[in-house]
């Protein structure tokens, strides 16, 4: 044979490259099809077990209500007033059909059964007033009762009369259904599979067909269905099902389980009609695609390229990425409306930005304005108190004492304001005893007229030597402390500092009995500006304490709060230690000073 014409070698060589493409192309895709359908299945399995547990909760819901509802009746504890078993038996038939189910039962205080009702005729009493006993002893309001190879389940409730101190108990109602191949049917329905109950050693009810059942009962004899397995696949009477179990109640002393199986034939036949079509396509695309992938492929893929480009390039925060539209009159449109969307972001985030500075110096001016402003009208007032003391028969000190605390307050302020300014780091360590800075703070506090009745104990345990910046350290403490100590009564306040020293760190927790952090500023608490319930807080304290921790490289966290109090953790570390004794004496001291 002689040689070829150019064209039809590179016709021959395209179409040999595509039919391996193509049909690599469609073995991955039938791979890929046929695993995303196992993942369908299993989660259709996981939705009919979501639907099934819903459906349970809200039928358990309704039942309750129903069996409360009962208990709430009048008439019915009218009738337990009498405590005769056969009037009780004979009068609570009304009750019966009233609630509509499947077991009936009244008993007194102690679970001796008074009336008894039931759709199957041999039901025990004697097994009744087992299972009874057994939910009472358990405190079950809800209990599974399995007896003569049937199932109930019931809710128990207690029948009183009274209120409060005046609470009679006269005796408790359990209104139970029982769970047959009825009930199975609707759950079958809700869950859109098919459903089989039963105990870890019996079959209770199923939608099977009898051919089905009958297999389902060898396998589960030969334990391969237990309770809590993984999802797997099952063949019974020669169908496939993915089965799964879920667990109805699994304590004492009956486990109920709900085995849900999702058919799997109509997946057998999809895969079937897919193997065909995959083979149908191969064909046709070794035909249609060395002539229009090329071409098509440079259509639509280059613009689309761009397009993602652009889009990773804004998921970084790149707004100056260049998008050049071309292609067809939708990618065109497409990459227009994207560069319009990144423009009007772009703008969104810069005025976002603008506004959260403003409105973030807004509330810190309003609040610093406020606080000036209150401590200034209280210099004022005392000052013109001052100047009128003679005639208005004032103590000078009291109102000088006044003057000098607004002064005070309004130095704490600025000085706050400073810190807070003041750029991390700036810290100058030297050799301290951390319990003896943590005392000063407190006997600072306790110092206070506002404070007189609080009592703050200290304990610590460990070498307590460390290297500390003094004075930032005892101003931390004195801001968590008196935080702590307005947080409780004044009469009763209590507030506990236990220090604890380790190789390397010291632990300190701030304990106080008051009513815990509100809930609206847990999660910004050592923010600045941030304060709550306290009409003189500044909200600067805990900031202050965060920051002085944070400048010696340690933490301060919340370890506990409620309404009985909060516990605030500090964890510093002790850098070089200067006492390394080794000593873990275990010292307390209490201070309170008597109130005036």
């Amino acid at each position: 044979m002689g040689p070829q014409r150019l064209q039809t070698q590179l016709l021959v060589a395209t179409v040999l490259i595509i039919c391996g493409l193509t049909g690599g192309v469609l073995l991955i895709v039938r791979s890929t099809i046929r695993s995303e359908i196992q993942e369908q299945t299993l989660n259709g399995l996981e939705s009919s077990v979501r639907a099934f547990q819903s459906v349970q909760n809200q039928r358990q819901e309704q039942l309750s209500r129903t069996a409360t509802l009962l208990a709430e009746l009048p008439p019915l504890k009218a009738l337990m007033t009498t405590r005769h078993a056969p009037t009780i038996q004979d009068a609570s038939l009304s009750f019966w059909k009233l609630a509509g189910s499947d077991l009936f039962v009244l008993a007194d205080p102690t679970g001796k059964v008074l009336g008894l009702h039931a759709t199957t005729p041999e039901m025990d009493v004697s097994n009744v007033t087992h299972d009874l006993a057994r939910s009472l002893e358990q405190d079950e309001n809800s209990a599974w009762w399995y007896s003569s190879g049937h199932l109930y389940w019931v809710f128990i409730r207690p029948i009183t009369s009274g209120a409060g101190i005046n609470q009679n108990g006269l005796g408790m109602v359990a209104v139970g259904y029982q769970i047959d191949a009825k009930v199975a049917q609707q759950l079958a329905v809700v869950a859109e599979s098919k459903i089989v109950l039963g105990t870890s050693t019996d079959v209770i009810a199923s939608n099977l067909s009898p051919a089905e059942e009958s297999a389902f009962r060898r396998i589960f004899e030969q334990g391969f269905v237990p309770p809590g397995f993984a999802a797997r696949e099952i063949t019974l009477a020669n169908d496939e099902y993915e089965i799964a179990s879920v667990s109805i109640h699994s304590g004492p002393p009956t486990i109920v389980q709900c085995y849900m199986l999702l058919p799997l034939q109509r997946t057998a036949n999809f895969m079937s009609r897919l193997d065909r079509t995959i083979l149908e396509l191969g064909i046709s695309a070794v035909l249609c695609s060395s002539i229009l992938l090329v071409f098509i492929s440079r259509q639509i893929t280059r613009p689309l390229d761009n397009l993602v480009e652009g889009v990773r390039a804004l998921s970084t925060g790149n707004f100056t990425y260049f998008i050049n539209p071309h292609g067809s009159s939708e990618v065109v449109d497409l990459g227009k409306a994207f560069s319009k969307m990144r423009g009007d972001l772009l703008n969104s985030q810069q005025k976002l930005i603008e506004t959260e500075r403003i409105a973030a110096l807004g509330r810190a001016a309003s609040s610093i304005s406020h606080d000036l402003r209150h401590y200034l009208a209280a210099v004022v007032a005392n000052a013109e108190f001052l100047h009128e003391a003679e005639k208005l028969k004032l103590d000078k000190d009291v109102v000088y004492e006044e003057i000098m605390a607004a002064s005070g307050q309004m130095t704490d302020l600025l000085d706050s304001l400073r810190d807070l300014a003041r750029p991390d780091g700036s810290i100058s360590p030297t050799p301290a005893s951390l319990d003896h800075l943590v005392r000063r703070a407190a006997d600072a506090i306790l110092a206070r007229p506002d404070m007189r009745g609080q009592t703050i104990s200290i304990k610590k345990s460990g070498d307590m030597e460390g290297f500390l910046d003094s004075k930032k350290i005892e101003r931390a403490f004195f801001n968590l402390i008196l935080n702590a100590s307005e947080a409780t009564s004044r009469d009763s306040g209590k507030i506990i500092v236990d220090i604890r020293s380790t190789s390397d760190s010291f632990q300190v927790r701030v304990a106080d009995n008051g009513t815990g952090i509100p809930e609206p500023i847990r999660t910004t608490l050592f923010d600045p500006f941030v304060s709550f319930g306290k009409s003189e807080g500044t909200g600067l304290g805990l900031a202050i304490v965060n920051k002085i921790v944070r400048e010696h490289g340690g933490t301060v966290t919340v370890e506990h709060t409620s309404k009985e109090g909060s516990v605030f953790l500090v964890i510093l570390p002790r850098a070089q230690s200067a006492g390394a004794h080794g000593r873990e004496a275990i010292e307390s001291d209490s201070r309170v000073l008597p109130q005036a």
